[in-house]
């Protein structure tokens, strides 16, 4: 479909690169025009709903050994990698310019919330800890600081819509910097959880399904993920890397930030590989001890 007049407004909304372009334009699916942006946001969001749906056997069989076994892995490393793409999406408009992914970023907050808050309310009723539901969400450190957390995202879960949007105005953007405490709050919840990375057992890591325990520390994961997330929104980085896309020297930008990409993309290979390898086990019910 060329592009006209009548479609510029429409462009607009969606940026200025030649993808973004092609993104805006419709093609014909079974004699319907489908925005390629719709068509690609489904393919990519598809993967949000993953970590629920390995519980959803030991949900519907109230099979609470199993949630209580499987539960907090699954839900828990669902959600962190459900947050680490949510935080994605803003370098990597800084990086590439583009903006046909950017309402992801809602999509995938909205699941982050979701699965951590489904992860609250059945450690509440399934986990081991002792003092009834209130002492098996908040009986330890690790616990509380995971508690706080879901709180948090209650508010930002309420208002994650445009409805919400335009009746807080300027406000809205103030609540919603609240994910950043959610981002902190999860490094603290780790460190806790893990021994600050050291910590073996029930409430470490364990073993790790592949046998490379060191790799599975959770903190360690998340912090080196971390790195290029919090890199690409320093105020410095930003201006220099707009400096160079004005200079067209994207090459030079793309050559900096590859170490920080590689290890990122290490860090999150082993965040999904467990997800996987425990969520599928979950999913037959036979859940991995941690």
């Amino acid at each position: 479909m060329a592009v006209t007049a009548e479609t510029q407004p429409r462009l607009a909304r969606y940026g200025t690169t030649a993808l973004d372009r092609w993104m805006a334009t419709p093609f014909r699916l079974r004699g319907r025009e489908v925005k390629r942006q719709t068509a690609a946001l489904i393919i990519l969001g598809a993967p949000a709903v993953i970590p629920l749906l390995f519980t959803v056997p030991a949900v519907l069989t109230s099979d609470g050994s199993a949630l209580g076994t499987g539960e907090a892995d699954t839900l828990g490393t669902g959600s962190e990698i459900l947050l680490i793409t949510t935080l994605l999406i803003s370098p990597m408009v800084t990086l590439t310019r583009q903006r046909w992914f950017v309402p992801l970023r809602r999509w995938y907050g909205i699941m982050f919330g979701v699965s951590a808050l489904a992860d609250g309310i059945i450690a509440s009723i399934t986990s081991d800890f002792a003092g009834g539901p209130l002492g098996r969400v908040a009986g330890h450190s690790f616990l509380l600081v995971g508690l706080v957390m879901v709180m948090l995202l209650i508010p930002l879960l309420l208002t994650a819509n445009t409805r919400a949007q335009h009746w807080l105005g300027r406000y809205w953007k103030v609540l919603h910097q609240l994910i950043y405490v959610v981002w902190a709050l999860l490094l603290v919840h780790l460190a806790v959880l893990e021994g600050f990375g050291f910590q073996r057992g029930l409430n470490g890591s364990g073993p790790g399904p592949d046998g490379l325990a060191p790799l599975h520390q959770r903190l360690y994961q998340l912090v080196a993920c971390s790195a290029f997330l919090l890199m690409l929104r320093l105020p410095s980085v930003r201006r220099w890397v707009a400096g160079k896309q004005a200079q067209d020297k994207q090459r030079v930008i793309w050559l900096a930030v590859a170490p920080f990409i590689a290890l990122s993309l290490f860090a999150f290979a082993f965040i999904v590989h467990e997800e996987l390898f425990k969520g599928v086990a979950l999913l037959r019910l036979h859940p991995i001890e941690a």
